[in-house]
């Protein structure tokens, strides 16, 4: 009996024994760690403009998306809750890839524009917008309204105060100079394809502003660096032969030049240049100079081989540089006198110029967002590079000789590539013209891309300096909002169809000495 009871006793322990053994190993199993799996892993393609984004500082930034085994911590929440109020374009961030787990968590793959931070953080439930540790960024917001009519660029150095407002309507319309030519890259002395550090991996336009200390330009756009909040501004060369150096930089690094350029003419370094009508023999009131570069010269000297700032000869400047005044055109031969070859500082050398052939019909411009829409009147500031210009010639082939009564615009303003479309080839030929390529254009809505190839011209740019207006010449609409015939002296309403696109803007191209605006009404 006591045999029998130790047995049961011993085996009933032993079953125990097993029985918490057992229990044991199934515990340790439940609570080994769990880890998410990627089901998607993608690179990001839509506008790299729209993937600005900064840190919220409520995730971490981790090698690898944070819930998968082996992620480490790149930089901890604490850390990005400090970067995302930084006052510093650096600390802007790229979003490029995104990742989503079976767990449904998305997350996005980032880069500091520094380069500093690399890593995956947590973005939220759906990719359809950041969420989670990352938000959508604007790099760049519209200035504030200007609080004054006075400028704070100086008519003979630099601001010496920051200036954060828009510009008042007198600094838009001044001429500038870059006030101190360098090579700093502090967004003072070069100009930059953006303000600086307000889109991912876009530097500079130039690195030395040296060969542009006389150069002059004008102000087309302007933007507040939102980290920073300082202003820039887009400049625009009043010579084109300075145009490389078009681009964004601090308003704060411009010079205000005198409203009213110097005539004072220097007889020991410079050449004049007077216009003599052909059909008159009358010698023109408007002149040019030619001034070298070269110092020491007195008048009376040879101007021989030297060159100007441009590095352009005197015959040289004459035959490439050198524009014929408005309303007229250069003869054939270019006749030239006395010979240039014989130039002396101090001279006054005289050009052959012949009145310009003259349109019947002028034109004014009007911008729609839709076909048969509302139309707005364009002004020449609102394209890129002003109204295109066109040579005196190919204004009389658009729009009929000055010589004929009247015009069926049917004949002139048709399909372009049509043979009544003779106003749309000479306009897309124009200097600045430029070729849009299908998929490229979205309608202004934003619900439709261009399906063919376009020819347009840039226009202003928006959404902080992410896209730009390109305008189409449409002939339907044209030919809708004019009567069918004109008499010599009309303005015909051209209409131009209104895009945006994501295509950055080209530099501007040399203009025809030829070529002038004289089609438009004004």
């Amino acid at each position: 009996m006591k045999s029998s009871l130790k047995k049961s006793l011993f085996v009933g322990l032993a079953a125990l024994g097993f029985v918490a053994v057992a229990g044991s190993a199934t515990a340790n199993t439940a609570s080994a760690k769990s880890y998410a799996k990627v089901t998607s892993n993608k690179k990001m393609t839509t506008d790299a403009t729209t993937r600005n984004v900064n840190v919220t500082g409520t995730s971490a930034l981790y090698t690898k998306a944070g819930t998968l085994k082996g992620a480490k911590v790149v930089a901890t929440k604490a850390t990005l809750a400090a970067i995302k109020d930084s006052k510093q374009g650096q600390k802007n961030w790229r979003a490029y890839q995104v990742a989503t787990t079976n767990r449904g968590s998305v997350y996005y793959k980032v880069v500091s524009f520094d380069k500093t931070y690399r890593g995956w953080i947590y973005g939220g439930k759906s990719t359809a917008s950041f969420a989670g540790g990352v938000a959508q960024y604007s790099t760049t917001t519209a200035p504030a309204a200007a609080t004054n009519t006075s400028s704070s660029a100086s008519s003979t150095s630099s601001s010496t105060t920051v200036q954060t407002n828009g510009l008042t309507a007198d600094q838009k319309a001044a001429t500038y100079k870059i006030a101190t030519v360098g090579t700093s890259n502090d967004g003072t002395q070069v100009t930059y394809t953006f303000p600086a550090w307000t889109q991912y991996k876009k530097g500079r336009v130039i690195t030395d502003s040296t060969p542009y200390k006389d150069a002059t330009f004008k102000v087309t756009d302007e933007t507040t660096r939102t980290r920073e909040g300082d202003l820039w501004v887009k400049i625009e060369a009043t010579d084109s032969k300075n145009s490389k150096a078009n681009g964004w930089i601090k308003y704060s690094g411009l010079a205000k030049t005198s409203t009213t350029p110097s005539t004072d003419f220097d007889a020991s370094k410079s050449v004049k240049v007077a216009f003599r009508d052909t059909t008159t023999g009358k010698t023109l009131d408007k002149t040019a100079t030619w001034t070298t570069a070269s110092t020491g010269t007195k008048q009376g000297d040879s101007v021989a081989s030297l060159v100007n700032n441009g590095g352009y000869s005197l015959a040289d400047y004459i035959n490439k540089q050198l524009e014929a005044p408005s309303g007229y055109s250069f003869a054939s031969n270019k006749n030239i006198t006395p010979d240039v070859a014989t130039a002396k500082f101090g001279d006054t050398l005289t050009v052959d110029v012949t009145p310009a052939a003259k349109a019947a019909l002028k034109v004014s411009f009007y911008s729609e967002d839709a076909e048969g829409g509302a139309l707005t009147a364009l002004k020449s500031s609102d394209f890129a590079f002003g109204y295109p210009a066109l040579t005196p010639d190919a204004q009389v082939t658009a729009l009929g000789k000055s010589t004929d009564t009247s015009f069926d615009l049917t004949t002139l303003f048709g399909e372009a590539g049509s043979s009544n479309g003779k106003f749309a080839k000479a306009f897309n030929e124009a200097v600045n013209h430029a070729t849009a390529n299908k998929g490229t254009l979205a309608n202004v809505a934003g619900t439709a891309k261009n399906g063919t190839t376009k020819v347009g011209f840039f226009g202003q740019s928006l959404n902080n300096g992410n896209q730009r207006y390109f305008y189409v010449f449409n002939s339907k609409d044209t030919l809708a909002n004019n009567a069918a015939s004109q008499s010599k002296g009309a303005t015909v309403k051209v209409v131009l169809q209104r895009y945006t696109t994501n295509t950055q803007l080209p530099g501007e191209a040399t203009k025809d000495t030829k070529a002038n605006t004289d089609y438009i009404a004004q």
